[in-house]
């Protein structure tokens, strides 16, 4: 469709329009992409997908705010993990009525998740204008998330033991997602979709084994000359004995044999291990750190 005939989907209506909040349906993808595609206050925190293949293949719960008869808002969330769920995007039609807009989407996703038995509902913050309406949608700051960085040399070699780092193959996926699902508190957790999904996308994936058991993993992706360390987890059981460092170094010295310096990886602030992790293995704050909000439900 013409970007004119796409535009009119989110354009300013009459502000005396009814407002009405109703599921999802397949017969407004268009304009739920459209108003995702051309408003200028959108959030989007999908990691492995684009918003048509969020909205066509992952089991979430999304709400579409109408006034009258034209799309001016979105809210859709992932369905609980442990408990907890997920903001994934988040969209306003331009000249619309922000905060009542917000507080009717919210009211009908929080009402669906608990609901399904979501007991707390995070986002992480990705974009200023939606950080504004924190307060309208009761949530408070919980967590950040700290971004860091490496680039220059291969890490020391890693000494003969008992780890073995391997590619890891798609019949990996159900172990890794049990290490992921160990190894990262609520709301971190990663679904066996969710991990199958990055497998498919990482520049690099491995695993460690310790007596043929997978008890760590990595995955990562390529952006040009940069790469980023997506994923990293050990079994809660084996962390301190090297495992992490040996996925880390494994990674980089992949890495470099691509030409690829310059490595960046993030973690919750509250992640001590990780961090002291990421600083022995020469890593640095690059300073670009994002909180993460949560409400109670």
């Amino acid at each position: 469709m013409p970007r004119a005939a796409r535009i009119s989907a989110v354009s300013v209506v009459a502000s005396n329009s009814i407002l009405t909040v109703t599921p999802y349906e397949r017969r407004y993808r268009p304009d739920l992409l459209a108003l995702l595609e051309y408003s200028y206050q959108r959030h989007t925190h999908l990691d492995w997908y684009e918003p048509d293949e969020w909205v066509d293949n992952v089991a979430g719960l999304t709400r579409l705010a109408f006034r009258g008869t034209h799309l001016v808002g979105l809210m859709a969330a992932t369905l609980p993990v442990f408990g907890a769920s997920w903001i994934r995007m988040v969209a306003l039609a331009d000249g619309t009525t922000e905060t009542e807009v917000l507080e009717q989407l919210w009211a009908s996703t929080a009402a669906a998740l608990r609901q399904a038995g979501t007991r707390e509902c995070w986002v992480l913050m990705l974009e200023p204008w939606f950080e504004y309406y924190m307060p309208l949608l009761d949530m408070t700051e919980a967590e950040r998330l700290v971004t860091l960085r490496r680039e220059g040399d291969p890490l020391p070699e890693r000494p003969p033991s008992r780890i073995a780092v391997e590619f890891a193959r798609l019949e990996d996926v159900d172990a890794m997602t049990a290490v992921d699902q160990a190894a990262f508190a609520t709301p971190f957790q990663m679904t066996t979709q969710d991990m199958r999904r990055a497998y498919r996308f990482a520049a690099l994936s491995s695993v460690a084994r310790v007596d043929g058991r997978i008890v760590g993993y990595q995955l990562s992706t390529r952006h040009g000359d940069q790469g980023h360390l997506a994923r990293l987890a050990v079994s809660p059981s084996m962390q301190g004995q090297g495992i992490g460092a040996a996925l880390v170094c494994d990674m980089t010295a992949a890495f470099l044999r691509r030409r690829v310096e310059l490595v960046t990886v993030n973690t919750q602030i509250s992640n001590t291990r990780s961090l002291s992790l990421y600083t022995a293995c020469g890593f640095t704050r690059s300073g670009f750190d994002l909180p993460i909000y949560r409400a109670l439900l």
